[in-house]
């Protein structure tokens, strides 16, 4: 992404951030971050609630990891979205069951996590994994990044907080490929309306008010936004009072974004599941843990391996270990731990334990094209995660959900090619066309046997002439609501591509365009079949007391941004633990 000049929220609001961080890591004793608080002169209302939380958090988590056990009935590797919500969910429901909760990053109270408004800020930091797909001609040779939350909360630590739930049409497709109707729409809806605590206009059929995933629709958006429904409305494209609900069973629609931002800050699926459940004494979380390969007994998994000051320590899981460590992650510890195509295995001297051709592979991600930019005839200040208002279509009528979704980006979204070749002014805004629906497939592969070393990623984007075609058709679009009468007020000149495209020069311009939204999925596939990773218990065939649950297990990428798919797994995997269903 362009780099951006961006507030850092109120001075008040970055202070009790790092007063936190400090209070959580024990640079900090509760009567100094009182102290602290009130001499700045914040509000003292809330500073004893947030106290106790945090202090209980770093009093018990601290003694824990002094004291780590050398076995846990479950380990859980990983804290995003998955892995919170199922140990969150776990936690409460087996309150006698101990759990070991393993995070290669840090605490997740630094500034520019809490404040949505630099989300941006932390890609490519020590909160961020750093993996790069490598060039292809597909893409015009060029290496894209694929940023991937490397913090306590994953990607829903760092990401744009978009809270965007499923089409039906890909729930049914999951219940359709695992063989189990509870991963379809239905059962589906029943987990979302659970889950939410949600912020804005009631709809007992679609929302949940009372779970813990604060959502609510952008707040206070900048008029751009809703000139964006407007100039959708204007041209036929249907426009939602929300986001999700009913659009979810629709076969395209636009709304404002609903957002995971509560009282300007970021509410984080961690901060939702996980962090309610870490003062409970069955609940240990180590930060700063990498793990480097799982253990087996024969074709048991019995715990993990993980990297120490004084070298490898190995833990045990009495009853199961989950992996919940993302599309790129899950596989690597697979295959550093045997699990994987033999030819590849052998390839890097792992001794092969189950043979299982598809791990890795069926590797989806979303395109994000950063191509089609605005300047604005007065500067447009970015309020939120400066992403209020998005939609979907079809690029052809007879699919069976979109395959296209329009993002209205607040800052000059573009390419490293685009943002070159355009130059784009600093004020400047975008309409980024996505693929959701991609039928382009890479794969993860190791790099070596080495723990430390970050697996290779040959996404393939774009390797598939539909999907070339598809984005050509969501920038068309892009284009021509960009350059509506309704966004007249908010549009000097238009920057870029500034003309129409067609041919190799709308082709070249796609695949120069192409940047992805970082939701690695489908690597660890769950299916009924014998090829599959997993079935639809999320166990890993082959293997005993081993599961996967996270965007790894998708046979086909949801069609939204897919934090809240993450969480519905991670509920789904809780449920599957306390035999629910």
């Amino acid at each position: 992404m362009k780099q951006h000049n961006s507030p850092w929220g109120t001075p008040d609001q970055d202070l009790l951030d790092r007063l936190e961080h400090a209070l959580v890591a024990g640079r900090l004793d509760r009567r100094g971050f009182l102290r602290a608080a009130t001499a700045a002169g914040l509000a003292a209302s809330s500073l004893n609630v947030l106290a106790d939380e945090l202090d209980a958090i770093r009093a018990n988590q601290s003694e824990r990891a002094k004291k780590l056990q050398r076995a846990y009935d479950y380990i859980v590797v990983g804290t995003g979205s998955a892995g919170s919500a199922l140990v969150g969910r776990l936690a409460v429901a087996k309150p006698n069951a101990s759990i070991l909760v393993l995070e290669a990053g840090d605490w997740d109270t630094a500034p520019s996590v809490m404040d949505p408004g630099v989300w941006f800020t932390n890609l490519g930091t020590e909160r961020d994994w750093k993996d790069v797909a490598i060039a292809s001609t597909s893409t015009n040779n060029r290496a894209i990044p694929e940023h991937m939350g490397r913090v306590v909360g994953g990607g829903s630590s760092i990401n744009a907080t978009i809270w965007a739930r499923p089409f039906k049409a890909d729930l049914e497709h999951w219940a359709s490929e695992s063989g189990d109707a509870a991963w379809g729409y239905g059962h589906g809806l029943s987990i979302f309306r659970r889950v939410e605590s949600w912020q804005g206009k009631p709809d007992a059929r679609y929302r949940g008010q009372g779970g813990p995933v604060w959502c609510q629709p952008a707040a206070n958006p900048h008029p751009i936004a809703p000139a964006m429904l407007e100039a959708c409305r204007s041209m036929g494209l249907p426009v939602f009072d929300d986001q999700n609900g009913a659009r979810e069973e629709a076969s395209s629609g636009f709304a404002l974004m609903n957002q995971i931002i509560r009282e300007g800050r970021r509410q984080s699926i961690a901060r939702s599941y996980l962090y309610p459940v870490l003062s409970r004494k069955n609940v240990t979380l180590l930060v700063n843990t990498h793990v480097d390969r799982l253990t087996f007994s024969g074709n048991r998994a019995t715990g993990v391996e993980i990297g120490s000051a004084s070298g490898p320590r190995r833990i045990q899981a009495k009853a199961e270990v989950i992996l919940c460590s993302g599309g790129i992650n899950t596989p690597k510890l697979l295959m550093l731990s045997g699990i994987g195509d033999r030819a590849q295995l052998q390839a890097q001297g792992i001794k092969t334990l189950v043979h299982a051709p598809e791990v890795g592979k069926n590797f989806q991600d979303h395109l994000l094209h950063g191509g089609c930019i605005w300047e604005p005839k007065e500067h447009i200040p970015h309020r939120n995660s400066a992403a209020n208002a998005a939609g979907f279509v079809k690029s052809q009528a007879s699919l069976a959900s979109p395959d296209v979704n329009l993002v209205q980006i607040e800052l000059p979204y573009a390419s490293d090619v685009v943002g070159k070749r355009y130059s784009p002014p600093n004020t400047s805004w975008a309409l980024c066309a996505g693929l959701v629906a991609p039928k382009s497939r890479g794969e993860i592969r190791l790099k070596s046997a080495n723990p430390a070393d970050r697996p290779i990623v040959d996404a393939r984007f774009l390797s598939h002439p539909d999907d070339v075609k598809a984005l050509a058709h969501g920038i068309e679009l892009a284009r021509e609501i960009g350059n509506s009468a309704a966004m007249s007020a908010f549009v000097k000149r238009e920057v870029a591509p500034a003309q129409k495209l067609t041919g190799p020069d709308m082709e070249n311009f796609v695949r120069d365009g192409a940047t992805t939204y970082f939701h690695q999925s489908g690597t660890c596939r769950m299916g009924k079949d014998g090829q599959a990773v997993v079935d639809a218990k999320l166990r890993v065939n082959g293997v005993k007391h081993l599961r996967i649950a996270d965007s790894s297990i998708m046979p086909r990428i949801a069609s939204v941004a897919t934090m809240a798919t993450c969480v519905l797994i991670g509920e789904r995997m809780a449920e599957i633990l306390t035999s629910r269903t």
